[in-house]
């Protein structure tokens, strides 16, 4: 079973991707238009000291449920221990893309592609290209991830 998790991944990012999904709602505008700064703040906050620690656990929900690029599981809990141990340093973190699908009056995914670049623990430089997708949802009027999937795309020439 555990070699399906990264074809799970890998599905579910390509239907968020390709697909024509999602429902409209009311105010579908606002929530992607809150959504996209939600993830471009926490692609921001990977360059903090903290490796995004701080701002993170306030955008994850406690039964958050993920699956990291390495194909592992996550809870809210060991993904922030995760970024607290990282020995890398990030210089630069680009979303490339984003697309949000609302379902609903509070749930939406957030399917998109992002840069990442830095040292890593010994001092050599690197580029990673990841594919993701988040699921939010919005309770007591705060948007929380609630699900994650994440896979590094090879570099391509």
């Amino acid at each position: 079973m555990k070699s399906l998790k990264p074809v799970l991944a890998l599905t579910t990012l390509l239907a968020c991707a390709v697909l024509p999904c999602g429902f409209a709602a009311a105010d579908d505008g606002a929530a992607a238009t809150k959504l996209k700064a939600m993830e471009n703040d926490w692609g921001n906050a990977l360059l903090q000291k903290d490796h995004g620690v701080s701002v993170v656990s306030g955008m994850v929900a406690d039964d958050f449920a993920g699956v990291n690029s390495k194909g592992k599981m996550q809870t809210k809990s060991s993904m922030l221990d995760e970024m607290k141990s990282e020995k890398s340093t990030l210089t630069a973190s680009t979303t490339e893309s984003m697309d949000v699908h609302v379902y609903g009056d509070n749930v939406a995914t957030v399917c998109g592609t992002s840069t990442e670049k830095g040292t890593d623990k010994d001092g050599k430089a690197f580029t990673h290209h990841y594919g993701w997708v988040d699921t939010w949802m919005e309770r007591d009027g705060k948007w929380q991830c609630v699900a994650e999937a994440g896979m590094l795309i090879p570099n391509q020439k």
